[in-house]
């Protein structure tokens, strides 16, 4: 972890957000006595793909009142399986 001094952060406090940014975790002094660490914000998997083009989040959040309701199946899945299993 490097250390950088409180003025060293006031007179380049852009470049030294941008290593954080990055990744890098800083020890901030004042008058030689450790003061305050300076690390990146945790970001959760989500963040890193809507961050890498992968994902893109909703434009609104899902209203589960505006969907159908749901229809019992004809046939049960137990029953298309047994159907399935004696057809070989």
């Amino acid at each position: 972890m490097d250390t950088i001094s409180q003025r060293e952060m006031r007179n380049s406090s852009g470049a030294i957000l941008r290593r954080v940014a990055a990744g890098e975790t800083l020890l901030i002094t004042n008058g030689g006595v450790p003061a305050a660490i300076l690390s990146p914000v945790p970001r959760t998997v989500r963040d890193e793909l809507v961050l890498a083009g992968r994902l893109r989040p909703a434009a609104a959040a899902l209203d589960l009142a505006v969907l159908p309701p749901r229809i019992a199946p004809a046939v049960s899945t137990e029953e298309i399986l047994a159907d399935d299993r004696d057809g070989r």
